[in-house]
């Protein structure tokens, strides 16, 4: 078995080749037209290679919930992909709430403030000349 350092030390990799991977991946998805669709396809992306999965339930240890499910299946039954799944679905789900309200906040800032420079922009006169 690793030792603590050794499993720090994997997972630093393993965000780090995240970090890249998840660049490239925007990078990709920079030519879908739509903002939100393309958020939502990069939120997924994020998602599914950042959410951790308990190894098992007595130990202390993470893993990449993805790699789990993979090694799940390929070495075990598909019935204990499940809780992977549910537990990825609720994830998303939780961030994609989040993203939406955000959405809504900012827009909602978005507003506040053209209806403010409007009202300014129609309050103002210009001198006459005679």
């Amino acid at each position: 078995m690793f030792s603590f350092q050794e499993y720090l030390i994997g997972w630093g990799v393993y965000l780090f080749s995240v970090v890249g991977l998840l660049f490239v991946y925007w990078r990709m998805t920079r030519f879908i037209p739509w903002r939100y669709l393309r958020d939502c396809i990069r939120l997924f992306g994020a998602v599914f290679l950042l959410l951790p999965s308990m190894i098992e339930e007595a130990s202390n240890f993470w893993a990449p919930a993805w790699i789990k499910a993979l090694l799940n299946i390929i070495f075990s039954e598909l019935d204990v992909v499940w809780p992977i799944a549910r537990l990825f679905l609720v994830a998303l789900l939780g961030t994609y709430l989040i993203y939406f309200v955000l959405l809504l906040i900012f827009a909602g800032i978005g507003k506040m403030r053209s209806s403010s420079e409007t009202t300014t922009k129609q309050e103002r006169t210009e001198p006459q000349v005679s």
